[in-house]
């Protein structure tokens, strides 16, 4: 039964995320084309506005994507939808996983879309040698590969953009949970939920530099950062991010199986 709300949660947010991934990847395909058009002013000036499209659609990809992932918990769970999701022969827990599941899946296709549309708008020798360049530098820096310190961040990318998503869905569970101005209460206790696990993290943070001065420092100084610090810093966020997600899983069930008032 996961496999069939999975796939109609799947279906529902993809519907319109295909719209913004097929403009992103028009665009981006023309920014290409444009740019590599030399001596050219009318057509280098067309390839920074096609270049500016492709930017503010990867940003509309992220921004849509958390929208109508928290859209769709709230159609499914609460509005018109609920009467069916709720009547159905699966238990809540299962109906749970699968809008978990489907944060974890959009995202990370969100990612990887991304991912294509900057290689297609932007790759060529020169700057895959200046990326090169730079992440040869950073991997000596880190004591590691290229291609470990690119899933390193793209590990962190994607894990903090899967963390926004639930702190939305346990704000949604929290603020449906009241009679009125559920859609309100649900922005706030989404924002506040966000705000107070972040603010959990500069504890964590600050409790660890009473032990390590170099972290200390980026709370007391603004010097420059030791970049072995840094890699602290990669690796805590990945821990901590993953940390919050299952928390915010353990944490959105429990309020879940309480039972809900479908509008």
């Amino acid at each position: 039964m996961l496999k069939k709300l999975l796939k109609y949660d799947l279906k529902w947010i993809f519907k319109l995320l295909i719209v913004f991934y097929s403009i992103a990847i028009v665009f981006s395909i023309l920014t290409r084309i444009l740019f590599s058009i030399d001596n050219s002013t009318v057509f280098n000036i067309l390839g920074q506005i096609c270049s500016g499209v492709t930017i503010s659609f990867i940003f509309s990809i992220l921004i849509n994507n958390i929208m109508r992932c928290w859209a769709r918990f709230i159609k499914n769970l609460y509005g018109d939808e609920s009467y069916l999701t709720h009547t159905l022969p699966v238990n809540k827990k299962t109906i749970f996983i699968s809008k978990f599941l489907t944060g974890i899946i959009t995202m990370f296709a969100s990612v990887l879309v991304i991912l294509i549309v900057l290689f297609i708008a932007y790759y060529s020798k020169e700057n895959l040698e200046w990326v090169k360049t730079s992440l040869n530098i950073l991997a000596t820096i880190y004591n590691s590969t290229i291609i470990k310190l690119l899933l390193i961040i793209f590990l962190v990318f994607f894990l903090e953009m899967v963390f926004t998503i639930f702190a939305g869905y346990i704000g949604i569970l929290l603020g449906h949970r009241s009679n009125d101005k559920r859609i309100v209460k649900s922005i706030i206790y989404g924002f506040i939920t966000y705000m107070a696990t972040q603010t959990i993290t500069l504890i964590i943070m600050f409790i660890c530099g009473l032990f390590n001065k170099d972290i200390m420092n980026l709370f007391m100084t603004n010097n420059i950062v030791n970049i072995d610090i840094l890699k602290i810093i990669m690796y805590g966020a990945i821990l901590l991010y993953t940390v919050y997600i299952v928390s915010y899983y353990v944490i959105g069930l429990k309020i879940f199986k309480k039972g809900i008032d479908v509008d």
